[in-house]
């Protein structure tokens, strides 16, 4: 039982990132040609512009697919309580960081 568990959480993580990054690709395309639609999406991982994505997620449900927008926010929740979550402990951090002591 327990591995029908983990393999049907692996698989609904599976589909809800393809749904998530399709809906970011054909935000994106609707506004570009592909290939700069794709190099955008690569562009915005590799520059880590994270807060961006959850924003393409949810106009590309909504606009592109024509989800209702409580779906589409359904859709970019999740992402968006991992980056607002991992902004939050860094700069939380940067607050807590102990002054760096001159000399040895």
């Amino acid at each position: 039982m327990r591995e029908f568990i983990s393999i049907s959480a692996i698989a609904i993580a599976f589909a809800y990132f393809v749904t998530f990054g399709a809906a970011i690709f054909m935000a994106l395309d609707n506004e570009m040609h592909w290939a700069f639609a794709f190099g955008a999406f690569v562009g915005l991982i590799l520059l880590r512009l994270w807060p961006l994505l959850p924003v393409f997620a949810f106009f590309g449900a909504d606009a592109i697919w024509g989800w209702p927008w409580w779906l589409a926010l359904l859709l970019a929740t999740p992402i968006s309580i991992y980056i607002v979550s991992h902004y939050w402990v860094r700069l939380t951090d940067w607050f807590r960081r102990p002054s760096s002591q001159q000399g040895v």
